[in-house]
């Protein structure tokens, strides 16, 4: 018996990773999570390839002794997946919503294959409404069957392509019938009971195969939206029973989902390092849907890049997803681009997402692994401010630069999301979000370390419908969890009352603001100390911009 060291996550057709960020925010999952995309779908650009080149490709991807959970189509893979002869990394298998057989063949329950084939001509005729109509579908029959639908139709598709279509030819063709016979791993599959696109019979006959069957009572085809707590404690349940139970360290969590830390002593860091890469780790696949602002000012840091000499070797400094990897590709396509993070998972997301680097390294920037004088340009987009030995980190940042070479960074200073802060205020005492060093220690540090230059301050104002969608944001981004000090287990409802009255005191005709205070620096090395803007001099380049949410890419 493996025990689960990792979840898998593998949506259906017509989906992306989204259809599962109601199990990630409310579900209290312990493990490390991995999301799979189907080409086509989400970000994944590649074309669809043929059946056991998909497969190939899906089990490269997984991790060791991992739970792989699959919805729809994505459960019909996964089911696969465990049963590939030798497969040695899913320790256990758990599907939602997955048919043996989507389309009904001979005696087993499936949809009618002239409504199936009626289905795919109306996909390559109308994709857009069809896709509205597949929402509609899904959410039937579900006692939540409208704020389902809603959140459905809202994850709408950057493109709708010719992978819709082969990933639709794929469902039609799979049949499970033999493999759900002789399942090789501990295996459940979950239903809904109303489900308007795998017939209640089929969840039967799946149980009269010898499978783990659990109808869920009242839910349609996509009980993760519409339940997602009920789907964790099945999860959880499942996994006690049926594998060795071995979750992750759980990270803490303070009241309320939003980062906390407590103000730093000589140096100190407020957070565990190991932590915070944990957190945005497992925050790789969400990341990219909720940074907005991250992404507006990664492009506003590049813009800064205009007139430089062309680098030959890049440091991408706290490189994420890889989307400032790909934006300094196009700037400086002829470049070395080293892409650095804390995190591994993010680089685990960028290698698969956006291969532009040359290079992807697990490290932590206070203690570089590269060689003295190797780097022309360090490019560092609000990665940073998770650091707060800030002697240690310019050090190593002039260390790794060759003489005459440039370090652009953004970062966050204590002015970040204030409005939250003062209405946890109203709430309680204690301690709900990050307290960020002020520009004048960056400065400082900075001119101290030999890095002198300029500095700049604006502030991004963004705007939310309520605080929960606030608190999901920050946590679909990973900037959450952090604080050595944080208590575990969320806020009652109460609290999360009382905070939101509190906030809607400064709601505005744009919603609910919240206040982003982003740091610039534009440091050079071999100027010599001295040079540059001193801490304090009344010649520092401040400024200040109010900006709306920026949306898209």
């Amino acid at each position: 018996m493996k025990p689960v060291e990792h979840l898998v996550l593998l949506h259906g057709w017509g989906g992306d990773g989204r259809i599962w960020q109601p199990l990630l925010d409310g579900g209290n999952l312990d493990w490390p999570v991995t999301c799979l995309e189907l080409p086509g779908f989400g970000g994944n650009e590649q074309a669809w390839p043929d059946d056991e080149a998909l497969l190939q490709w899906l089990y490269d991807r997984l991790p060791h002794n991992c739970l792989l959970l699959g919805h729809s189509l994505g459960g019909m893979l996964a089911a696969r997946l465990a049963a590939r002869p030798g497969q040695e990394k899913i320790a256990a298998l758990m599907t939602i919503a997955a048919n043996a057989s989507f389309v009904q063949r001979g005696d087993w329950p499936g949809m009618d294959p002239r409504t199936f084939a009626d289905f795919r001509q109306s996909m390559s005729a109308e994709p857009e409404t069809t896709r509205e109509k597949f929402c509609g579908l899904q959410a039937r029959g579900d006692s939540a069957m409208r704020s389902v639908l809603k959140q459905l139709k809202s994850w709408h598709p950057g493109e709708i392509g010719a992978q819709w279509l082969d990933a639709l030819d794929c469902l039609g063709r799979l049949d499970n019938r033999g493999v759900l016979a002789e399942a090789a791993v501990p295996s459940l599959h979950l239903f809904g009971e109303k489900d308007a696109l795998v017939p209640a019979a089929a969840a039967e006959n799946i149980r009269a195969l010898g499978a783990g069957v659990e109808i869920l009572p009242d839910c349609g085809h996509a009980p993760q939206v519409s339940c997602p707590e009920r789907i964790a404690e099945q999860v959880l349940g499942f996994v006690r029973t049926n594998t060795r139970f071995a979750p992750a360290e759980s990270a803490p969590v303070n009241g309320g989902g939003e980062p906390c830390v407590r103000p730093a002593e000589s140096g100190e860091s407020p957070f565990e390092k190991s932590v915070v890469a944990r957190s945005f780790g497992r925050a790789a696949a969400s990341y990219d849907n909720a940074a907005h602002l991250q992404r507006a000012v990664c492009r506003q840091l590049l813009s800064q890049a205009a007139g430089e000499q062309t680098p030959k070797t890049i440091l991408d400094l706290g490189s994420g997803t890889g989307y400032g990897s790909e934006l300094l590709r196009k700037r400086f396509p002829q470049a070395a681009i080293i892409a650095l993070d804390l995190a591994e998972g993010m680089l685990r997301y960028a290698r698969d997402r956006r291969p532009v680097a040359d290079c992807h390294i697990a490290a932590d920037a206070e203690q570089l692994p590269l060689a003295d004088n190797s780097v022309d340009l360090v490019f560092s987009s609000l990665a940073l401010q998770w650091c707060y030995r800030l002697p240690q980190l310019f050090s190593e940042l002039k260390r790794v630069l060759a003489d005459g070479g440039r370090c652009l960074v953004s970062t966050l200073g204590p002015g970040t999301l204030s409005e939250l802060k003062h209405s946890w205020a109203q709430v309680d005492g204690g301690v709900h979000v990050n307290r960020f060093l002020p520009l004048d220690e960056w400065q400082g540090a900075a001119f101290d370390s030999g890095l002198p230059g300029d500095v700049e301050r604006e502030q991004r104002v963004l705007h939310f419908d309520d605080v929960r969608q606030l608190m999901r944001e920050l946590k679909n981004i990973g900037a959450h969890n952090v604080n050595r000090d944080a208590g575990r287990g969320l806020s009652g409802r109460e609290k999360l009352r009382r905070l939101a009255e509190a906030y809607e005191e400064r709601r505005s005709p744009a919603g609910l603001p919240a206040s982003y205070e982003v740091i610039y620096l534009r440091l050079a090395k071999g100027a010599g100390k001295g040079v540059g803007l001193p801490p304090g001099n009344a010649e520092l380049q401040l400024g200040t911009r109010a900006a709306g949410p920026p949306r898209g890419n």
